[in-house]
C-alpha cells in the first residue's frame, strides 16, 4: 500500500464573467469580480484587455447581451493523494485501466493506493479480444 493515503475531496469554486454578445451563439466573456471590474492579471493577454474596452464603447453591437454579469459555479474532485516508495508526493487518478503511474520512479498505483506490477506484466484475457 501507498504511505500516507489520502482520499481526494470534492473543491467547488465560484467565478465571475462580464458577458458581451451580441447575438445567443456568440459575443465575449472576460473574467471579472462580483461587481463587474474586470480582472486583469500578469497573464492576461493585451489584446483581451483592448477586446474589453471596445466592447464598452460599442454598446450598439450587443443587442443580446450588454455588460452583463453572470455567476459561473465550477466543481470537481481532486484526486486521492500518497506517498511513493519513491518518498514523492503523487496523485493517483485514472491515468490507465483504474491506474497511475509515478512520474518519479515508474512504479504503477492504482487509484485506492494498492501498488501493481508495471503496465507490460499485465494480463490481455478474453475482455480484450475484440474481432471487429
Amino acid at each position: 500500500m501507498i504511505k500516507d493515503f489520502k482520499l481526494g475531496e470534492y473543491v467547488e469554486e465560484t467565478t465571475y464573467e462580464v458577458r458581451f454578445y451580441y447575438d445567443p451563439s456568440g459575443g465575449f466573456a472576460f473574467p471579472c469580480d462580483k461587481d463587474g471590474s474586470l480582472i486583469v492579471t500578469k497573464n492576461t493577454n493585451p489584446a483581451a484587455i483592448d477586446n474589453y474596452h471596445w466592447c464598452l464603447k460599442n454598446p450598439d453591437r450587443f443587442k443580446w447581451c450588454f455588460n452583463h454579469v453572470v455567476e459561473c459555479r465550477h466543481s470537481w474532485r481532486e484526486p486521492n493523494t500518497g506517498i511513493c516508495n519513491c518518498g514523492n508526493k503523487i496523485k493517483l487518478y485514472n491515468e490507465y485501466l483504474g491506474a497511475c503511474e509515478c512520474p518519479h520512479c515508474g512504479q504503477w498505483w492504482s487509484i485506492s493506493g494498492q501498488m501493481l506490477n508495471p503496465v507490460y506484466t499485465w494480463s490481455k484475457g478474453d475482455d480484450w479480444d475484440y474481432e471487429y
